[in-house]
């Protein structure tokens, strides 16, 4: 089920497809449009696409269907062969099925190109994002990691290692200073026991 953020940035891409209709295969740059700004997720980018084309449709939807209301009421008034108004509402209903195909089809294949650009490019994604008064959702940018609540026998045993930790530290014997081949745990050994005894 499309979101509404993914409803928004369809309407922008038919919006884009429909001012730049007098461009060939407009329908693609809708689609990357509505893509890019659905985001990385290619499968939600081809969505939002199919979506924009869906809406650009929909206008040539209506007029074949006044068309063949007209082309309806012209054949029963005119009392003209009913075999006439099926040869031409099959042509109207191939046409509308082909203009159909070219819209939403190419659409979803620039829905594909703009999720794949956004997700090649997400410093660009994102500047556009915060343009258009928009930012990345945190789950759809994969920036935030889920993360789990510790067990009771994990949180045990990290207390205790944070404990044996504290305590070999108090001491000063932290294992990277008792080991002779690191050389600088001397000098950092003796840089404390100078600020030992500064204070």
């Amino acid at each position: 089920m499309p979101t509404a953020r993914t409803l928004v940035n369809a309407i922008i891409g038919a919006v884009v497809s429909v001012v730049l209709s007098f461009i060939p295969l407009s329908t693609i740059l809708g689609g990357v449009v509505a893509g890019f700004l659905e985001g990385p997720d290619v499968r939600e980018g081809s969505i939002a696409g199919a979506i924009a084309g869906a809406i650009m449709f929909l206008p040539f939807a209506g007029l074949a269907l006044v068309g063949i209301g007209i082309l309806g009421f012209g054949m029963g008034v005119a009392a003209a062969p009913v075999e006439g108004f099926v040869v031409a509402a099959f042509a109207i209903l191939v046409f509308v099925s082909i203009l159909f195909v070219y819209t939403v089809g190419l659409s979803l294949l620039g829905g594909y190109l703009g999720a794949y650009l956004a997700r090649e490019y997400p410093e660009q994604h994102a500047d556009t994002l915060e343009t258009i008064g928009r930012s990345p959702s945190p789950a759809r940018t994969g920036s935030i990691e889920p993360t789990r609540p510790p067990s009771a026998s994990t949180d045990r045993s990290s207390r205790s290692d944070r404990r044996t930790a504290d305590t070999d530290r108090d001491r000063g014997t932290d294992s990277l200073e008792t080991d002779d081949s690191f050389e600088t745990g001397d000098s950092s050994r003796s840089d404390r026991e100078n600020e030992r005894d500064r204070r």
